[in-house]
């Protein structure tokens, strides 16, 4: 018997040039690929919600929307099949943002063909598929395994069935954007846009052209009509964030298409209709700035709807070891990395996170490149997260650190400083000098000779 015949993959090009397009589609022939191409971003994303692609292969500088906000809007829509950035402006920066926001390979221009067939084979061959699969949709998750935060996530799934606005608050780097992801997946409107936009990234001059749209001629540089935010999402959602630092003429503006869903592309007179449900995120505390004057009563109260608040991850400390470890699965390539050392996962735990989520997720990253062993170990962390986890841990010694005379000679304040935090560690520890030597991250025998040095006895009493 013959096996069934395969369907041969699917690549969706997309690049505002359409010699490179052809260009594309000519180098991929010879591997029998379905090729399609597109000369609109915007469109791109409705060809990616409606059919199957394997691949998406796309360039950086478009004019009606650049290839970052392109693959960023595809995996907030849930998309997860490969895509291929190909640049002519590309140096260190791109490259990392491009890994950062989800890009699976990255090439400069030019390309030679045989190079671009190699590259999409090897993608493709990664990420197997069935053939008839749907289009390739990923729910959004999160990692925890704390109380508070499964609390607002039976929440978030209860809150998604409505169509009802909602308004994340939470410091910076807490997850506010994944939130806002999954309350879209977890909708009816799931198989429909997801389209999200920072008012704090984009000038105020430019952000009501950004949210309507603009007709060609509307102002200097419009030469040509543009699509905004809410024609983009259609009937989908609409994902405000950092709504606190939207200027106080534009909540007016906005607070028109809230209570009546009609609006004006900038410098046309056609009225507008949105059906888009809107989901808003700030770290502000938005009844201050009401009160403050800086924020809009009547807005906060139409987005105020239903509120979820995400806890700070220093709040969420059995969380810490499970996200650096997710965290590193994602970064370490083929690196054979094991973990982290418990060491390492104790300073991580006593670390306060001022950036929250987002710095654990950047320290990984820059750990499962760096870290020199088989796991990432104490030496492998930034000075930072080391010294502030031992304040946090021994106050002791970080008060006798901070009372150390300016003029003191290095080699003394060293010996003074070493001397407290061995006996901080030794009252930490009860005494057993076993723990505390494994707290301190020191071989038994090497601190055993530090006590002796500075007369140092087990219950740490001198």
């Amino acid at each position: 018997m013959h096996p069934p015949p395969t369907t041969p993959p699917r690549i969706l090009v997309v690049d505002d040039v359409p010699a490179f397009c052809q260009e594309v589609r000519a180098a991929l022939k010879p591997a029998g690929a379905a090729v399609t191409i597109c000369g609109s971003p915007v469109r791109a994303l409705r060809l990616a919600r409606r059919d199957a692609f394997d691949l998406v292969i796309t360039t950086l500088v478009m004019r009606e929307l650049g290839g970052f906000a392109l693959i960023r809007r595809l995996r907030g829509q849930g998309f997860a099949a490969p895509v291929l950035l190909i640049t002519g402006h590309g140096n260190e920066r791109t490259a990392v943002e491009a890994t950062r926001i989800g890009v699976s390979d990255y090439l400069e221009k030019p390309v030679a063909p045989d190079e671009l067939r190699a590259r999409v084979a090897k993608l493709l061959a990664a990420a197997p598929r069935a053939a008839g699969a749907p289009p390739h949709f990923a729910a959004s998750g999160v990692v925890t395994a704390d109380p508070a935060m499964e609390a607002v996530l039976e929440t978030v799934r209860a809150v998604a069935r409505s169509d009802s606005r909602v308004l994340i608050l939470g410091e910076t780097g807490t997850g506010k954007q994944v939130v806002a992801q999954m309350l879209h997946a977890h909708s009816q409107r799931r198989a429909r846009p997801f389209v999200e936009i920072n008012c704090a990234a984009i000038p105020d001059n430019l952000l009501e052209s950004e949210l309507f749209g603009h007709e060609r001629g509307a102002f200097t540089g419009a030469t040509e009509r543009r699509t905004g935010r809410f024609e983009e999402a259609e009937d989908g959602t609409l994902f405000l964030d950092e709504i606190g630092e939207m200027n106080f003429a534009l909540q007016a503006k906005l607070l028109r298409v809230l209570q009546n869903g009609r609006f004006n592309r900038v410098g046309g007179t056609a009225t507008l209709l949105s059906r888009a449900r809107i989901v808003a995120a700030t770290n502000r505390d938005l009844q201050r700035e009401v009160e403050a004057g800086r924020f809009r009563a009547d807005l906060f109260y139409r987005l105020h709807v239903i509120s979820i608040t995400l806890p700070p991850l220093r709040k969420r400390p059995d969380d810490i070891p499970l996200l650096a470890e997710h965290f590193l699965r994602r970064y370490r390539g083929e690196r054979a990395l094991e973990g982290f050392a418990p060491v390492a996962l104790a300073a991580l735990r006593r670390y306060p996170w001022p950036g929250n989520v987002r710095e654990l997720e950047h320290l990984v990253e820059r750990c499962a490149v760096l870290a020199a062993g088989p796991r990432v170990d104490l030496r492998d962390l930034p000075e930072k997260i080391v010294r502030e986890s031992a304040a946090e841990r021994f106050p002791d010694a970080a008060s006798a650190l901070a009372a150390l005379p300016a003029d003191l000679p290095f080699a003394q304040a060293r010996a003074a400083f070493e001397r407290a935090y061995l006996l901080a560690g030794l009252r930490a520890a009860g005494g057993n000098r076993a723990e505390a030597a494994r707290r301190a991250g020191l071989d038994r025998s090497h601190h055993h000779r530090l006590l002796k040095r500075h007369a140092l006895r087990p219950g740490g009493v001198d």
